[in-house]
């Protein structure tokens, strides 16, 4: 150890702090690239793979137009997007390549080559650039084919993109499709960063545009959508989503690799990242205000924070159980008090005398049997489930998930609650863990964005604890009596869940509980209850976390250990 401390003191002596420092990111990055560009290539389609997918009868066969509006692209990236083209194995498709009026000659030269390799391709030259909005509709228009893809110009398709999105089409009949993603550097030689994702999540999309690539949706779809708006170019991609989910509910994610993002040296400037995050936040309040409930949108954090409408004159039924000590029961009780919610009532699950609110005595019943209690005895046009444990940490912890519970689409919403050292104690549940579910991010400084930010952002979550949650009076069902862990969280959710509807998190109404609170524990084994749902409920997938993700703990890693191609 001395040795290397040694080498190490001379290196910095050598080199300076800051040139050390640089080296040692560099390392790290390059170690970590290097992990991920392995295990993909281990998990991609083979030869073998690629070729019995060449030879399968489709029932039909529609054909997919890619639209590629181009600017000035280098050529050689050009080519090798070509490239991906010719080698998909579906064959039913057509490149429609709009030059936006390219004032570098290597790259009309590139188009001109590319258009003789093969029909399929359809190079147009626009006599001006309508940018990338304007060029993508001009694509559109001499588009062809019944499904319409995205592609940037100098990205990449996995040669079994196509195939598996026809795969989805011919299985499941959907309007919308999408792929995961990966990157790829600028020399196309090493694979990073890939960008496993949830299905459909409507609150995910709201905070930002996680959908992305790869994007293929029917063209009657784009049509009713109204094609691309240039009044948001930058996220014009984003903008369009949003308003294709409010013509459809058929939306199917691959849980596949299909995409390879082009990370190319040049950065974007700060002014037209900011142009595209207002972009961004101008397609999410319109959307919105379209769909109801209206409200604005803010940045918070780098993230998009959706300020809804709310109808304050809503009674809210705070429901708190007594399940500690009473000294804990009353700093919940007093943070509780300060809620700046006009209309409200407070019934305490507590066998304890002189409390400040109504008292329901709960006797020797178990704590679902409590809540049920609870439920029944209020009055309110919304359940507030609180835990004694719980201390709500400011006034506005109820207005924040009213925002999200007042709407039709949401069952319940749920703060972000934290242990007394400010690390995450539950941000929902994931489902189809090895012990049935897990907290997801737990564990995670509260400061800490997690996977792309997704704690700094309202989402969807499969299914949340009774601990701290939020709902309209109408979606609530009895809990199941006879659970003692906070698995029968879990089973209500699933049954909650059959209504049709999502589950909210939001990192804007947050909760602590400093000694702990009844959601389940890592490593916690109840396998009683454990075999009570999965008998109930044989299949435990989870619509808001990828199934690419390791199934022992919620914590959006990639298990490398795990064998078999069925990974990706």
């Amino acid at each position: 150890m001395g040795g290397l401390a040694g080498r190490v003191r001379e290196y910095v002596r050598l080199n300076g702090i800051s040139y050390t420092a640089r080296r040692a990111v560099e390392k790290f990055r390059d170690q970590y690239l290097r992990e991920y560009d392995r295990l993909y290539r281990r998990v991609r389609a083979t030869p073998a793979d690629l070729e019995q997918q060449r030879h399968r009868a489709w029932k039909e066969t529609p054909l997919i137009s890619i639209l590629v509006p181009v600017y000035n692209t280098n050529p050689r990236m050009l080519r090798e997007l070509a490239d991906s083209f010719l080698a998909q194995t579906y064959p039913h498709w057509e490149a429609v390549l709009l030059d936006g009026a390219s004032t570098k000659p290597e790259t009309a030269a590139m188009l001109r080559e590319i258009a003789g390799l093969d029909g399929r391709f359809r190079v147009i030259f626009s006599g001006e650039n309508l940018h990338i909005s304007g060029n993508s509709n001009a694509a559109l228009n001499h588009a062809r084919g019944e499904w319409i893809a995205l592609c940037d110009h100098d990205d990449l398709y996995t040669p079994d993109a196509l195939y598996w999105v026809m795969d989805a089409v011919e299985r499941e009949q959907p309007d919308f499709l999408y792929s995961d993603e990966d990157k790829v550097t600028e020399d196309g030689r090493v694979y990073f960063a890939a960008h496993f994702k949830p299905d459909y999540c409507p609150d995910n999309l709201r905070s930002g545009n996680y959908i992305c690539h790869l994007m293929v949706m029917r063209r009657s779809l784009m049509d009713a959508a109204g094609g691309f708006r240039s009044a948001f170019d930058g996220s014009q991609d984003h903008d369009l989503a949003l308003r294709c989910m409010e013509h459809t509910t058929r939306v199917t994610h691959i849980p596949r690799v299909l995409y390879h993002w082009r990370s190319v040296g040049s950065s974007m400037s700060h002014q037209n990242l900011m142009r595209c995050v207002d972009a961004a936040r101008r397609a999410v309040e319109e959307h919105i205000n379209r769909v109801g409930p209206g409200g604005n949108v803010t940045l918070e954090n780098n993230c998009l924070r959706i300020h809804y409408r709310i109808p304050r004159e809503k009674k809210v039924s705070l429901i708190v159980l007594d399940s500690g000590e009473e000294g804990q029961l009353r700093r919940c009780l007093a943070a509780l008090q300060a809620t700046d919610w006009p209309e409200m009532e407070t019934l305490i699950l507590s066998n304890r005398q002189e409390l400040p609110g109504r008292t329901i005595a709960v006797g020797e019943i178990g704590r679902f049997a409590a809540l049920n209690l609870g439920a029944g005895e209020a009055t309110g046009d919304y359940l507030a489930f609180v835990d004694s444990s719980v201390v709500v940490e400011d006034p506005g912890w109820l207005r924040e998930l009213m925002m999200l519970a007042q709407r039709e689409d949401i069952l319940a919403a749920i703060p972000a609650l934290f242990d007394g050292r400010g690390r995450i104690l539950h941000a929902g549940y994931a489902l189809g863990m090895e012990r049935v579910a897990s907290c997801r991010q737990q564990g995670l400084p509260r400061t800490a964005g997690g996977w792309h930010g997704l704690e700094h952002t309202a989402h969807n979550v499969g299914a949340v604890s009774a601990a701290c949650l939020l709902m309209r009076r109408a979606c609530f069902q009895p809990f199941d009596e006879a659970y003692q862990s906070d698995l029968g969280s879990v089973e209500w959710s699933l049954r909650v869940r059959q209504q049709g509807g999502w589950f909210a998190f939001t990192p804007f109404s947050r909760a602590t509980a400093p000694h702990g609170a009844p959601v389940l524990y890592d490593g916690e084994a109840h396998p009683q209850e454990e075999a009570r749902i999965t008998a109930s409920c044989p299949s435990l997938y989870d619509p808001c976390y990828s199934p690419l993700f390791s199934h022992k703990k919620a914590d959006f890693h990639l298990n490398l250990d795990e064998k078999g191609r069925n990974v990706f």
